[in-house]
């Protein structure tokens, strides 16, 4: 599977046509001689960079296979570094902020921007600029803008590069903490596998309204994580990071159905009285959140005729996905790109691989709701400018699949095909990162 991928890309890479950077802008939607499978960004890069690729995932993964000794004694060590020294983990958290921010995007879709004229209107008003669908998101972002605008002299989009590049740092942070669940020599491929994919792009200055959902949702997965490990903790905090995380979008409901199985074995554990209090979290803190914006310019009479969550009025036929298989096909593309742990998935299809226990249930369950999302809702701007509405979902995808892959008794015997996929993936990543630095022409 390793080979096959690392030959499509680099098949791809060296005969589709260079793109000019103005027909590489993948927020224009154009392009599209150079998008297969989600896994051809590697042809923006001039050569001999997708043969450097290829070369780089042959040569990790033959040291692995070479050396496994050593190649678990230095993963071994990095891990008790960070164990010893306290700030190690905010210390690697805090060096990815500025790589983040050298290496922002120079690219905004339709709806990023419109935010400031947006934002200035809305504070001319007296109120900040709000919707029912990214309440949190779009308030504090004004807020901030309101802020460093009056003290830095920085329009909207200066301010959502701040917040997406310090996100990054928190997703840094989070993902690290991952680390203790794992066997030393198995927590790299878990934390390289959440971020050797597409959607890392929301903490490179993304202009939009997804990147601090993002970092709740990894809160809310390894709090979850850290409460299956914790017979006797409590659930309702994790369903208060859940309810945050919908508050400032509400795509991030898509995980509810797995805050449903943490809440069944809360109750199965005794803890009925929290089980319910989690239950309750996230439609307590909604109501909350919509009386309070209720009186600060956001009428919740607009709830269902101004709103995604209502259509719009109820127009459902214009929100879900055309019943076309080119619309499938592309979405399918996106899919590959954001998430591309996905082609692992048939690995642990096997009778012996596949994983049962609360921890791939719990993913599992996590997945399925934006996994759904990608195939019915529809991409208003175009799949590829609407790349961030779908980032969701590589989060409990890529944690499904790695941390099942982790839990293998062979994994010695895999770890080098593993190796040289992940470097496959995040040079894809990193591919359409560097898409992102060309300005858009015209």
């Amino acid at each position: 599977m390793t080979c096959a991928l690392g030959l499509t890309y680099l098949w791809r890479a060296v005969s589709a046509p260079a793109s000019a950077p103005a027909s590489a802008h993948v927020s224009s939607g154009s392009g599209a001689d150079t998008r297969w499978l989600g896994v051809d960004h590697w042809a923006f890069l001039p050569q001999p960079g997708p043969w450097v690729f290829a070369a780089l995932a042959v040569l990790a993964g033959a040291a692995v296979a070479r050396w496994p000794g050593r190649a678990r004694a230095a993963v071994v060590a990095f891990g008790a570094l960070l164990d010893r020294a306290p700030a190690a983990r905010p210390g690697v958290a805090a060096l990815s902020v500025p790589v983040f921010w050298l290496a922002s995007s120079r690219q905004e879709n339709l709806d990023g921007s419109l935010l400031q004229q947006k934002f200035a209107a809305a504070l001319a008003s007296g109120h900040a600029f709000v919707t029912h669908d990214e309440m949190l998101e779009l308030y504090l972002h004004c807020r901030l803008w309101e802020l460093l605008r009056d003290t830095w002299g920085w329009d909207v989009a200066q301010t959502y590069r701040l917040t997406s590049c310090l996100a990054g740092g928190v997703a840094v942070y989070l993902a690290l903490g991952l680390r203790r669940r794992f066997p030393a020599g198995r927590w790299p491929l878990v934390v390289a596998g959440l971020f050797a994919g597409g959607w890392v792009l929301v903490f490179f200055g993304d202009v939009e309204n997804y990147t601090l959902t993002n970092v709740l949702v990894l809160g809310y997965l390894t709090a979850g994580l850290r409460y299956l490990d914790r017979p006797g903790a409590r659930l309702w905090p994790v369903a208060v990071t859940l309810g945050t995380a919908v508050l400032f979008h509400l795509e991030a409901l898509d995980l509810a159905p797995s805050l449903l199985v943490l809440a069944y074995l809360a109750w199965r554990r005794g803890a009925r009285a929290d089980a319910v209090a989690a239950l309750l979290a996230a439609p307590l803190l909604l109501a909350g959140a919509l009386y309070w914006f209720n009186g600060h310019g956001l009428p919740i009479d607009n709830l269902l005729t101004h709103s995604q969550a209502g259509a719009n009025g109820g127009h459902y036929g214009a929100m879900l996905a055309p019943p076309s298989a080119h619309y499938l096909w592309a979405q399918l593309q996106l899919l590959l790109l954001l998430a591309p742990a996905v082609v692992l998935l048939p690995s642990l299809l096997g009778r012996a691989a596949r994983p049962r226990d609360r921890y791939a249930r719990f993913l599992g369950v996590a997945a399925v709701g934006p996994l759904l999302m990608v195939v019915l809702w529809k991409a208003q701007l175009g799949q590829y400018a609407d790349w961030d509405l779908y980032a969701i979902v590589a989060q409990p995808v890529a944690l499904f699949v790695f941390s099942a892959l982790a839990a293998q008794p062979r994994i010695d015997r895999q770890a080098p095909w593993l190796v040289a996929a992940l470097t496959l993936m995040a040079t894809q990543a990193l591919s359409w990162v560097a898409q992102h630095q060309v300005p858009p022409v015209g």
